[in-house]
């Protein structure tokens, strides 16, 4: 049995210090970021690899852990019309889905990935981890599809934090989330 430690990428550096819509917009990590990616890699216990989405700010918080291995399929959702605009804008441009996503966050955005295709995309991708992984291992991901995984193994689980560490198990055919 596998140890798998989901983990949300750190911090972004957001342009002006607003929140953006990050899909597949690709912002680095800032400074408050670099410093949660060394404390987050000083409380994961030890593994054997690292996976990490393609995108800037996962890279680096995989790299405060060891030498990342890239899996595209680690992707975050991609958010069509509002990938990469400021939520103020996003506000005041599309009002109605807005409010509606506040209550109900898995609605559909416009010219998004669906969640069911972003879903297989990542379940495929966390089963090549495992089969790459000799032993325990940590795959850095993203908020969007990191929450919609983590509900197919426990309903209404919260969208993680920015570097927080979910511990999985994999018995060679199934990944169970862990409890402590």
């Amino acid at each position: 049995m596998k140890r798998v430690y989901l983990i949300r990428h750190c911090l972004p550096e957001f342009p002006g210090g607003e929140k953006y819509c990050l899909g597949r917009t690709d912002f680095p990590l800032g400074p408050e970021g670099l410093l949660q990616a060394e404390q987050t890699a000083r409380a994961l216990p030890p593994v054997t690899m690292v996976f990490s989405s393609p995108l800037r700010r996962a890279v680096q918080t995989a790299q405060a852990i060891g030498e990342p291995v890239i899996l595209e399929g680690l992707q975050e959702l991609y958010a069509g019309d509002w990938d990469g605009l400021p939520f103020s804008e996003i506000r005041v441009r599309y009002p109605e889905l807005y409010a509606a996503r506040g209550i109900t966050p898995g609605l559909p955005l416009p010219n998004g990935e669906p969640d069911a295709e972003g879903l297989a995309r990542f379940q495929q991708t966390l089963k090549t981890a495992a089969a790459l992984a000799p032993g325990d291992f940590a795959v850095v991901s993203h908020g969007g599809i990191l929450r919609l995984y983590l509900n197919t193994l426990s309903q209404s689980f919260p969208k993680p934090g920015y570097g927080q560490i979910i511990a999985l198990t994999w018995d060679g055919e199934t990944f169970h989330l862990q409890e402590d």
